[in-house]
Order: C-alpha cells, then structure tokens, then sequence
C-alpha cells in the first residue's frame, strides 16, 4: 500500500517540503518522510570544534615545554696575509719608458744626371749593407764622357787664344818701348837745334822740321801704349772666358762622376727603386741609406719625469741609458747615451721627447730602425725612502701596518713608482710590518696572521 510521495513541483530549496528518496525496507513503492528518517546524535555537531580546541591545547602544551636555544657569539676570524718589512735608505730608481728605434742619419739617394742604368751594385738590394764608396748605380756615362771631352777641347781652345794675345800684347809692349827710345831721341835731336839757331848756326826751318818729327814721335807712342792697353785688355778678357770654359769643364767632370752613385756611408739599403736597364731622369729616386753607427733610440719622458731630471741636474742629455729589445724570445741590450731632446713639445700628448744614441756593432748589429724597445736610465735620487710592492698601497695613500696581529692604517706620501713598487715615505718606522696582500675585508683593527716566510 502507497502511503503517498512528496514531491516538489517548485524546486524549493526548502528541505522540509521534499519527500525523502528512500525506501522502507521491505516496501519498495513506499518513501521515508524526513520525520521518518534517522536521527545523528547531537555531539557530532561539535566535533569540529572539538578537534580544533585539541590541537591549539596540543601547540601550546608542546610551546611551553621545547627547549630554550641561546646563541653563541660569532668567533672573529683571522686571515691570512704576507707582510714586508720597512726598511729605509736612499735609492736611485731606474725609471722605465718605451720608444723605438730610429735612423740617427738616412739619406735618399737620387739620380744627378739622367741616363740608362747599366749597372748596379752587388750589394744595392733591400736589406743590402754596402760600406762607404761602394758602387751603388752607374749611368751611362758616354753622352758625359763626350761633354767632358768638349769642356777639354774648348777650354784647350782658350789657353790657346789666350797665348796668341798675349804674344801680341808682348809685340806692342816691345814697339811701345821702341817707340819711346826713339822720341827721346828726337827730343835730344830738338834740343840741340833749338841751341844752335840762337847761335845762327842752323836755320829756324830746320828748327822746326826737328820739332815736327818729336811731335809725330809722339803720336807713335801715343799709339803704341793704345795698342798696348787693347791686348791687355783682350787677356783679361780671354782669361775670364778660361774661367768659364773651366767651370763647364768642372761641371761635366762632376756630372761624369756622378753617373757612379757610390754610398756616402756604411748602412743598410732600403726602399730599393732602382734596377739594371731603367732609364732615370735627374732627381728620380734610387733608394734609401741608414747609417749603421747612427741608431737611436727615441722615446718620450713625461713633464714629471723631466721637471725631475732638470731639477736634480740641470739636464738631459749626456744621461747614460739602458735600451732593451726583446726578440724572439730573447732581450738584447744596448748601451746608450741622450744626445739631445727634441726641438718642440706637443701640446697634444704633452711630455718632452728625447734621442738616445746606441752603442752598436755597425752592420754586424741585428738590430734596425722600427724596433719598439724599452729605455731605462737613471731617476733622480731620493733619500730615505721605502721600497715596498704596489699592492701595499690602499686608497693612494694608505699602508696597513701589522701590529699585535691586527690592521693599523698609515698615511704615506709615493714618491715615485718604479718597476720594481713604489717608494714612500711618511707615517712609518724601520722594521715595521706592512700588508702586501690585498683582500676586499682589509681594514683598520683587522686580525690577521703573517703567513711563514711572508716578511
């Protein structure tokens, strides 16, 4: 028997007005109303409750009964370091600069006279070293030799022009002493005539007629000392054409003897430009010659290094130097002395540049210009000074001192720095400790220990 189904029809979200979905037991067709259904015991409401409230009790019971941590105070720690002992004396340090080497003389060998190249010397390539007169090129010489031999001719021409005026002048000088000889003679003859007409001895036309020969006598030696005056005058002349024919002569001897270009110097040839069968014109380059015994070394002090120089001494040059050339593995020394400095200061990179000329073995020196090499020469002495490594400078002018274990900071004044450190002076003693290890951590009152050997 049915006992009836609610049902809802709205959907209400009520629960009391729906019909339970469960079956009696043994009646299939017949449904549970809620009052029907079982009951869940009222305690199960608090059970939530009652697990939470446990576990606060739980945290604060196990709270209250853990162990109490103290923390222990941080152990300092101490590092290790290497220390140098301050030792002070006067030391005259080496300063280093770098530079290159370059030719102390170098000449651009020319053409002096155009022509065919006939031949060149063993030596003239690139690289070549020839000695001082050695053949380097020879022109053809024949249209030379050929214009020598025509200055020879004409001059030859001239001496003898010359001989023939002054044989003539030599004539003119004997007929103008004739000629002298013979008016004295017709003034003698004169003077007697006139005596001998105031005694009526001669007449008076004769008189006269020796008073006409004196008279063209002397238009003789007037003459004769013209033509005397005209060959000497001709000599001076023609001497003064052998001058120029003997200039012509010695300008193309010397253009004959510069078809042979020969080297001025002992050097090493380069920038070669010439060969066998090339035809030159007058001024056309040949090539390029370096004195062996005239390397130098050219470098650049700064202002500071310079003003200390100057202050100490006075001077520059006359300074010995040490230039260094490292090769292929190897470093060859050479000794130099500063010759001079250079003739103007670049207001661009500033400093003063100077030349230092190397002792060398002539040609027998591998060394050539273009070589970077490093110069050393002597600084100006400072006294009571300590050397000490660059790592022991802090800040620019703070050392650490090592006292009782620990970092003590001291200011010092760098005099200069050196390859091998820096020199200071300033807030240290003798045999004073100093760090040389450099650490991020390092700092005043900092606890160290000095490793073995490290002082």
């Amino acid at each position: 028997m049915s006992l009836g189904r609610y049902e809802d029809d709205d959907r209400s979200p009520r629960g009391d007005a729906r019909a339970v979905e469960r079956r009696r037991p043994g009646y299939p067709d017949e449904a549970l109303t809620p009052e029907d259904a079982p009951r869940r015991p009222w305690w199960r409401r608090f059970m939530p409750l009652l697990i939470l409230a446990g576990a606060i009790g739980i945290f604060m019971v196990l709270r209250a009964t853990q162990p109490t941590l103290t923390p222990e105070p941080p152990e300092e720690r101490s590092w290790t370091v290497r220390a140098a002992a301050v030792t002070f004396t006067d030391i005259q340090p080496q300063l280093q600069v770098f530079g290159e080497v370059v030719a102390g003389r170098k000449v651009e060998l020319r053409a002096l006279v155009a022509g065919e190249i006939l031949e060149t010397g063993e030596n003239f390539r690139e690289g070549g070293i020839v000695s001082t007169g050695d053949t380097l090129v020879l022109i053809d010489p024949f249209d030379y030799e050929a214009a020598r031999d025509d200055a020879v001719a004409s001059l030859s021409e001239g001496k003898a022009r010359l001989a023939e005026i002054k044989a003539r002048a030599a004539l003119e000088d004997e007929a103008l002493a004739n000629a002298r000889q013979q008016l004295t003679i017709r003034q003698r003859d004169l003077n007697r005539a006139v005596r001998l007409s105031k005694s009526g001895n001669i007449s008076q036309a004769t008189v006269d007629d020796r008073r006409l020969a004196v008279a063209q006598q002397q238009a003789q030696v007037d003459q004769r000392e013209s033509n005397v005056a005209q060959e000497l005058s001709r000599v001076e002349q023609q001497e003064a054409v052998i001058q120029r024919l003997e200039v012509a002569l010695r300008r193309a001897e010397r253009d004959l003897g510069n078809t042979r270009i020969v080297a001025p110097f002992t050097g090493f040839v380069g920038s070669v430009a010439a060969e066998q069968g090339k035809r030159v014109g007058l001024n056309d380059r040949l090539a390029d010659l370096t004195d062996a015994d005239r390397l130098e070394a050219r470098f650049t002090l700064t202002d500071a290094q310079y003003g200390r120089i100057i202050a100490a001494e006075g001077r520059v040059t006359g300074r010995p130097a040490t230039v260094l050339w490292r090769v292929g593995g190897r470093t060859l020394e050479y000794t130099a002395t500063i010759e001079r400095v250079g003739a103007e200061i670049s207001a661009a990179s500033g400093g003063v540049e100077a030349f230092a000329r190397l002792e060398t073995k002539g040609t027998e020196t591998p060394l050539r210009p273009g070589a970077f090499v490093e110069v050393r020469l002597p600084d100006t002495r400072y006294t009571q000074v300590a050397l000490l490594p660059e790592t022991a400078l802090f800040d620019g002018d703070t050392i650490y001192a090592i006292v009782d274990g620990r970092l003590e900071p001291r200011k010092v004044e760098v005099a200069t720095r050196t390859p091998e450190g820096i020199l200071v002076s300033g807030n240290l003693a003798e045999g004073d400790q100093v760090l040389v290890t450099r650490f991020n951590e390092a700092g005043p009152g900092v606890r160290v220990d000095i490793q073995s050997g490290g002082a």
